[in-house]
């Protein structure tokens, strides 16, 4: 059995961004990786699917062309070329991962599946290893939701979907959270008929109630039917067309399309590692369970990113990696609780939130005011024909202190890392609001929000 200091099951963001660290401080590790490196975020997830949606992007910038005074042909998509862009993209990012774990001789790559073979000691390929330290960041997978017929049909996921040779006429959609979304707008700039079935009430049930009503008013505005409060009792397939038939009414109702993706939520990968022989527990999800330290119910084993559930995005798993390293490193205490985490959703325009929406602020027992400001009046967004959204702050109505903040709109992405900063450092809106900021800037609309109530 071949003995490390620290062997990190996964190598995505979680895992590569813990290992290099302690591995350039000599530490010998093992990176267990049962696919590609790079995980979900480059292979199959945000670095695939914003190449995809730029391409769009682009589309829908040239068909409104016109109303800047710019006139151009009416554009065609050229699906197997954005396909292989996409792929010739991710093929650079991820060679470039092994080129970095390959030439690291404290780094020892094994490619295949890990399981426990007891508390401190993997298997993979039927090869024993063994670690006093364990680090799980195997991450999660497409959870297919139990409706009869669904298996039949050969369905789409959010991996699949950015394989198909050719463009369908029409798709459905199952699901309405964030790659329902962006699916959703991409497929339709591409000239695809596209409907969303969503169980809930709303599209996107986590975002703030105006924003999930103003995205779905936009989305439909492109030509996306969004059906809500809908039960998918089963789904057929018959002369090359997929069924969802909906029990939700007094009827069933009947949607049909050439192509189904399921867009219904992650699983982790927890029920690949036997992590009953190492005594780790799980959750009733199978979402591995850890403390504020990352510290799992094993001596010596901790867990990173997807699998311990919560918010499933990439930089909070390199975030998740940047703490635990500190800890290995510097002995630095970690308390992973109170962090702020922000999150995007690249539509256009895109949305973007961190901390506190009034809901939660109430459900807090904090007294707030809301500052609601929205880009139609705001000069920079009116020059670029990008005026759609708004931006909302959840302030503490005792000291001006920003509690959180919700927008859709231009640049919503990188314009968020402003009031995260703020949040971080504890400003106020009387900060922002004393802020001189360059004009003529989307930036600037923070003044107009902090002033604003």
């Amino acid at each position: 059995m071949k003995k490390y200091d620290l062997i990190v099951i996964g190598g995505g963001t979680a895992g590569i961004n813990l290992i290099f660290p302690l591995a350039a401080r000599g530490w010998k590790t093992a990176l267990v990786e049962a696919s590609h490196l790079g995980g979900t975020c480059i292979n199959i997830g945000c670095i695939p699917s914003k190449t995809l949606i730029s391409s769009a992007r682009v589309m829908q910038a040239v068909r409104a062309a016109h109303k800047l005074g710019v006139m151009v042909g009416s554009p065609t998509a050229d699906w197997p070329e954005m396909v292989r862009r996409k792929d010739e993209l991710v093929g650079r990012i991820r060679g470039r991962r092994y080129k970095d774990v390959n030439k690291n001789d404290n780094i020892t790559l094994y490619e295949g599946r890990a399981v426990f073979s007891g508390p401190n000691s993997l298997e993979v390929n039927e090869e024993a290893i063994s670690a006093d330290k364990i680090v799980i960041a195997a991450g999660a997978r497409t959870a297919e939701p139990p409706v009869p017929g669904l298996d039949a049909v050969n369905y789409l996921t959010s991996t699949s979907v950015m394989e198909m040779k050719e463009l369908p006429a029409s798709m459905l959609i199952l699901g309405g959270g964030i790659i329902a979304l962006e699916f959703s707008q991409l497929f339709t700039r591409l000239g695809v008929e596209v409907t969303i079935l969503q169980r809930g009430d709303r599209l996107a049930p986590n975002l703030d109630p105006e924003l999930s009503e103003e995205i779905r008013r936009l989305l439909e505005e492109e030509g996306v039917k969004v059906m809500t409060d809908t039960n998918i009792s089963s789904i057929e397939k018959e002369a090359g067309r997929v069924t969802a038939i909906d029990e939700s009414g007094e009827g069933p109702v009947q949607y049909s399309a050439e192509q189904i993706l399921v867009a219904t939520g992650r699983r982790p990968n927890s029920d690949w590692l036997d992590l009953d022989r190492a005594g780790i527990a799980t959750d009733q999800r199978g979402y591995i369970t850890v403390d504020k330290a990352f510290k799992t119910t094993a001596e010596g084993v901790w867990a990173l990113g997807d699998i311990t559930g919560g918010m499933m995005f990439t930089h909070r798993a390199w975030h998740d990696s940047a703490l635990l390293s500190r800890y290995f490193i510097e002995g630095a205490k970690i308390d992973s609780t109170d962090r702020l985490i922000p999150f995007a959703i690249f539509t256009e325009p895109e949305i973007a939130a961190v901390g506190m929406d009034e809901a939660a602020a109430k459900k807090a027992g904090i007294e707030v005011k809301i500052h609601h400001y929205p880009f139609r009046f705001q000069g920079r967004a009116l020059a670029m024909g990008k005026y759609d959204g708004f931006i909302k702050m959840t302030v503490d109505k005792k000291d001006g202190r920003i509690l959180g903040a919700h927008m859709i709109g231009p640049e919503a992405g990188e314009l968020i890392h402003e009031l995260i900063t703020a949040m971080k450092f504890k400003a106020t809106v009387h900060d922002i609001r004393n802020m001189i900021h360059i004009h003529p800037t989307l930036s600037e609309a923070f003044i107009n929000t902090a002033g604003a109530g």
